[in-house]
């Protein structure tokens, strides 16, 4: 029972540790993250009134997901090996099994918004698919098929379920939650008030500052740490 504890705690610390020691690691996902903070604030902030407003908004459109799957695959990948080796064939790959998962989270969302009886059950139900049902089954496909592919990926599709939603992921991704959405949270909706406008300004900088690097340390040591405590397990046939 203490090892099924103990593990997600070690795996999380290895994955910080393995992340701190890698800079090329680093500077991809910084980079990334970086690009994909960028393309979102442009689409929000980009109105739609003028050919290039629009064309920037339609590039923006296509290289924010991207970007967020670079992000992803060097995020699952720098634990077992360089970032830089076959990253855009890791990175397609984890475009293809995203796909299913989107699919039946879209699906499901529409579904729970069509019940009218019990709507705080009903909303608690469509956070949890959200933010820990998909994530977890979006996290152990990219750890299954950048390890072994597409084709073994889809013969032991019911192993990989099983492992998405097994204690030790699920304690893993609860530790991780509380670092890349708890503590930014707190910190973002935390006011603080002084009489001089600049310091409040310059205080509300630096904690979103802060909650940026909070949510990329956060997921990227969650999604590291659950690589490290599947990728070797998995025995895939041929």
């Amino acid at each position: 029972m203490k090892q099924i504890y103990l593990q997600p705690v070690i795996a999380i610390f290895s994955a910080t540790r393995l992340l701190f020691k890698s800079w090329r690691a680093i500077a991809v996902m910084g980079a990334a993250y970086a690009g994909l903070l960028t393309s979102v604030y442009l689409f929000v902030s980009t109105r739609e009134a003028t050919i290039p407003q629009l064309i920037l908004t339609t590039a923006v459109v296509v290289i924010a997901p991207a970007l967020f799957f670079l992000l992803q695959t060097a995020t699952v990948t720098y634990t077992n090996e360089p970032v830089s080796r076959s990253l855009v064939k890791n990175c397609l790959r984890l475009m293809v099994v995203s796909v299913p998962v989107i699919g039946i989270t879209v699906l499901g969302v529409y579904g729970l918004n069509k019940v009218q009886s019990y709507p705080t059950f009903v909303t608690a139900l469509r956070y949890l698919l959200i933010g820990v049902f998909a994530p977890l089954l979006a996290i152990q496909l990219w750890v299954a098929a950048t390890g072994n592919g597409l084709r073994p990926v889809l013969r032991n599709l019911r192993k990989i379920v099983a492992k998405a939603f097994a204690p030790q992921s699920v304690l893993v991704y609860v530790c991780g939650f509380l670092i890349f959405a708890a503590a930014p949270y707190v910190l973002i909706n935390e006011k603080i008030t002084t009489d001089k406008a600049w310091l409040e300004f310059s205080l509300l900088m630096l904690r979103l500052s802060a909650s940026a690097l909070l949510i990329l340390l956060g997921w990227v040591s969650t999604v590291g740490a659950i690589s490290i405590l599947n990728r070797g397990s998995y025995v895939i046939k041929e």
